[in-house]
């Protein structure tokens, strides 16, 4: 293709993602699918776009897609909401993941005869919630404010620590490190986690500070975006946890008023509209295209795994409501709402993220992991999309006046 033609595909593909965000705006049809199913139909169907083209920026495409997204979904989190629902969403990740996981595990090691960590990898890896889906959703859902804090920080939460755990075990699979491996498993989820979270705070309030020094100036939200790529590479380097860093900075700098009065801080700001507008622009940027291209790598090689995922989305979907019966009791108002709450399990942004980088780590039947996890996100996406106009209006009626 020629430098016009590319610019004129970027120009309707960029169009086709407008509309796309616009019908589900309009109607709660999740977009994830329409991108997808465009990027199945110029890639594989037609062959518009040959996807070995775009094989070499795979993975910082998907890496820049994670870190701006979950920035973007922190600048938006009111904190104050955060605080009041934060224990029970820390309570809903760890048990929606673990029984998730082990269910995972289980189905796939005995039934379909996989490696015990090749079981554990994909385990993992369609465990969490996705973000990038579940905020939008509920931004449009109309749900109560106990709901949807909730919601907002179990995905956040969940796709920065799935990913960790995936990495985990891809990294015990390709060294051959099995000795002590839960031990050292936990060691390091522990101490990515804690060094993400502790930069990711003090380096938002560092940036708050300066931000006061740049007040006025055209360029600033292009300033943060770049430190946040600088920023999360030296996070990484040394080991933390990257995407937690993006969230809590994000989260920073959208609540930096009230940062300000727990630290005493007399002079402070915090992300404008206007910046918050430019991050949210870029993020549907970078999600657009992002999406369209998972859709490009679809091969269905092997349409029987297509049942298996249908059987996977099953187990994920009971597993999740046991672990939403369980972390509302106590709260009348997510009892009233469980159901609306197990729907609420789209996977999405971290899975495919994790499924190009398996991809590209060289284990064996690496190949297969994209087709189940792309199928999977397709069917979990579609229960969401209906569960939600289904359930918001059964939890109304049925939550404490």
């Amino acid at each position: 293709m020629t430098a016009t033609q590319i610019l004129g595909v970027i120009g309707i593909l960029l169009i086709i993602g407008f509309l796309a965000d616009y019908l589900f705006r309009k109607t709660s049809i999740p977009d994830i699918i329409i991108l997808i199913s465009l990027g199945y139909l110029i890639g594989p169907v037609f062959c518009i776009i040959e996807p070995s083209e775009l094989a070499p920026a795979t993975q910082i495409i998907a890496t820049l897609a994670l870190v701006v997204i979950l920035f973007d979904g922190g600048l938006n989190l009111d904190f104050a909401k955060i605080l009041s629902t934060a224990h029970r969403a820390i309570f809903l990740v760890l048990l929606g993941i673990g029984i998730s996981m082990a269910a995972t595990t289980a189905f796939v090691y005995y039934l379909l005869d996989w490696e015990l960590l090749n079981s554990l990898l994909l385990g993992a890896i369609i465990s969490g919630t996705s973000p990038s889906i579940v905020m939008p959703l509920i931004n449009r859902a109309r749900v109560s404010n106990e709901v949807s804090s909730m919601l907002s920080l179990e995905s956040a939460l969940n796709g920065a620590l799935v990913i960790i755990i995936a990495l985990v075990v891809l990294e015990i699979m390709t060294t051959g490190t099995t000795e002590n491996g839960l031990s050292i498993a936990g060691q390091t989820i522990g101490i990515r986690f804690s060094l993400g979270l502790l930069l990711g705070a003090v380096a938002g309030i560092i940036w708050l500070w300066l931000l006061t020094l740049l007040e006025g100036e055209a360029y600033d939200d292009i300033l943060t975006l770049a430190a946040v790529f600088v920023l999360y590479f030296i996070v990484e380097s040394i080991n933390g946890s990257g995407v937690i860093f993006a969230l809590v900075f994000g989260l920073m700098l959208g609540n930096g008023v009230r940062v300000a009065r727990v630290f005493r801080i007399k002079r402070t700001t915090e992300a404008t509209e206007i910046m918050k507008k430019f991050h949210s622009q870029i993020s549907f940027f970078i999600k657009t295209f992002f999406f369209i291209y998972l859709g490009l790598i679809i091969t269905f090689n092997e349409p029987g795994l297509i049942i298996h995922c249908v059987v996977l989305s099953i187990l994920l979907l009971f597993s999740r409501y046991l672990a939403v019966l369980i972390s509302s009791l106590g709260s009348r108002t997510l009892l009233a709402n469980r159901h609306l709450l197990t729907t609420m399990l789209p996977r999405g942004l971290s899975a495919a993220v994790l499924a190009q980088i398996v991809v590209t780590s060289g284990i064996p039947n690496a190949s297969v992991y994209p087709d189940i996890i792309i199928v999977i996100i397709l069917i979990t996406v579609t229960i969401s999309a209906i569960g939600i106009p289904i359930f918001t209006k059964k939890a109304r009626e049925e939550e404490p006046k």
